[in-house]
């Protein structure tokens, strides 16, 4: 028995699986620094003083990806490239 696979659609319905894979949505202060290009302290430090948005879970700090991207987006001074 022979299957024709389609490599293209099979490729469509897995990249948004991969993707949900490779970038979590909540990030811990290592990956959130990394993402903003700052220290891991600094992450923290700004999300005790209420500067960043956080979930706190008991004693761990987490970060919404989409939370900072956007944060950052509304801290923006000056005109905006187009993106």
């Amino acid at each position: 028995m022979t299957t024709t696979l389609d490599v293209h659609a099979l490729a469509e319905q897995l990249a948004p699986l991969v993707a949900e894979q490779v970038t979590p949505s909540l990030l811990d202060a290592d990956q959130a620094g990394e993402l903003l290009n700052v220290p891991s302290s600094w992450m923290l430090a700004q999300a005790r003083a209420g500067r960043v948005p956080h979930v706190r879970l008991g004693r761990y700090v987490r970060f919404h990806r989409d939370e900072l991207l956007a944060w950052i987006d509304a801290r923006t001074t000056g005109p905006k490239a187009d993106r």
